[in-house]
């Protein structure tokens, strides 16, 4: 059931790292702003794991359990990259536009675990009833 409302927040969870990777500038200083695809080898590792988690729970739907210990993992995989590049490069440049855009793939893997955890407790109930 790939259609189901947590498949489409890993989904967009996944597009919106990618995104992030290639468009949008993390970090800034004076006349340069500095992307995550040239610059942050080991942020970028981490982003591309969680997307390759993202798009590998779309197709867990069968076992709910691991879609949601998945999607805790790529928000793991999200704040490690974010702690990495702030802590890392926080007295040498600005922080910019792509940095903060980090919390919408953080918020979409919530709201899937979220949605995950709820469609465990509907089958839960329905089995209950049978």
């Amino acid at each position: 059931m790939i259609q189901r409302v947590q498949s489409l927040f890993f989904f967009f969870s996944a597009i919106c790292s990618v995104t992030i990777v290639y468009a949008f500038p993390v970090l800034q200083d004076e006349s340069t702003s500095y992307l995550l695809k040239e610059h942050f080898a080991d942020a970028r590792l981490f982003v591309f794991l969680s997307v390759a988690l993202s798009v590998f729970a779309i197709f867990q739907f069968k076992n709910r359990k691991r879609q949601q210990l998945i999607a805790y993992v790529a928000r793991l995989m999200i704040t490690i990259a974010f702690l990495l590049i702030v802590f890392s490069h926080r007295e040498e440049r600005d922080f910019d536009i792509g940095l903060f855009l980090f919390f919408i793939p953080y918020l979409t893997l919530f709201l899937a675990g979220y949605f995950v955890k709820k469609d465990e407790k509907l089958v839960k109930s329905a089995d209950r009833i049978r």
